[in-house]
């Protein structure tokens, strides 16, 4: 019924706002007299009550749409005339094998109701330069994503650090003897301060990598990538340290030599990994503070 990828703006499917694409694989533009059939295959079927009429309609095709559609797009009512003035002429006798489909009060309210500011045309290029094709192009074309943009550590404490900075506090309170009131009197610290800041860093790096490849690779890839640093450093973790300080410090020395396969893994930089071990304590898959 002229859809060939549907997608559903609302919960309410069909009986909410919906948008359609119309996918052609042609080894040249699509014509003027197919875009003019496929969109009235649109108005056929919704005058006749199959479905209500889409918010947007998208053609996509390789090598994108004639010089004339471009103008129609261009000009939406001139485009919503055109189907009128053409009905009977190039429209009528293609939409139904061995039939002609006159224009009726139904199809001329159809067209009439229909938006034709939201008629978009995408090409190949467009479609590989926008951002959500990014993990399908990565998955299927081996295309490399790029590295990540370096993370930026806040000055103020965040909700989402304060896990695994708490075990840290409880680890400079162990090691040197002292009461810390909190990560801000550890910041204060002339020995403790510095290396605080130095894990915040890594955690923010690490952060900022999941972000940029979440949305840049398939789902999986992170998984993999986070699953094979963890088997690199668990067996550091696991091992007899004399307090719990020299645990991280260990383990992230070995965190900075592990080489996680994949793509993810040759961006991966020293701090991301080790940013990833604070991840693991901040999320309880592992806590510092035994």
């Amino acid at each position: 019924m002229g859809r060939d990828v549907v997608g559903y703006v609302t919960s309410q499917r069909h009986e909410g706002e919906w948008h359609n694409f119309q996918c052609k694989q042609l080894l040249a533009r699509l014509s003027e007299t197919a875009a003019f059939v496929e969109l009235g295959k649109i108005f056929m079927h919704a005058a006749n009550g199959a479905y209500t009429l889409p918010g947007a309609y998208y053609f996509v095709s390789p090598r994108g749409v004639v010089r004339n559609v471009q103008a129609f797009i261009a000009h939406p009512e001139r485009f919503r005339q055109a189907f009128v003035d053409r009905w009977d002429t190039v429209i009528a006798p293609r939409l139904v094998d061995n039939a002609t489909v006159p224009l009726s009060q139904e199809i001329r309210a159809a067209i009439a109701a229909f938006d034709f500011t939201r008629v978009y045309s995408f090409d190949a290029v467009r479609l590989v330069e926008d951002p959500f094709a990014k993990p399908v192009l990565v998955h299927w074309f081996n295309d490399d994503p790029g590295p990540a943009p370096v993370g930026v550590t806040p000055a103020d404490l965040q909700r989402e650090e304060a896990v695994y900075v708490g075990q840290l506090v409880d680890l400079y309170a162990q090691r040197s003897g002292e009461t810390f009131s909190g990560p801000h009197a550890v910041l204060q610290h002339e020995d403790w301060g510095p290396h605080l800041r130095n894990q915040r860093t890594r955690f923010f790096e690490a952060a900022e990598f999941d972000r940029y490849y979440r949305d840049s690779t398939p789902a999986d890839y992170l998984v993999t990538f986070k699953e094979e640093l963890y088997h690199g450093v668990a067996d550091i973790f696991a091992d007899n340290h004399k307090d719990g300080l020299e645990r991280v410090t260990k383990v992230l020395a070995q965190a900075a030599s592990v080489l996680p396969s994949g793509v993810l893994g040759r961006h991966a930089r020293v701090q991301v990994k080790q940013g990833a071990c604070h991840h693991f304590a901040n999320e309880g898959r592992w806590a510092w503070k035994r």
